[in-house]
């Protein structure tokens, strides 16, 4: 588990076909955050240096989320 900003995020290694990992055109991802659960999901078929580098990306999010920060594309 990590804390940020007060919320507690637990962080699980889980099958690269996990529901999380579906998105809307039927497609996979490797990771992913959900703010409602406070948790952050990564593929275990990662390497290290791979796993790292998502698990950044996904703190980002998880750091957004509990500071209540909203980046858009633009």
């Amino acid at each position: 588990m990590i804390n940020i900003n007060g919320e507690e995020w637990q962080i699980l290694e889980v099958s690269p076909f996990h529901p999380s990992f579906k998105r809307s055109d039927r497609t996979y991802t490797i990771g992913c955050c959900d703010d409602l659960t406070k948790t952050i999901y990564i593929s275990e078929k990662l390497n290290e240096v791979y796993f790292k580098k998502v698990l950044c990306h996904e703190l980002t999010h998880a750091a957004m989320y509990s500071y209540n920060i909203d980046l858009t594309y633009e």
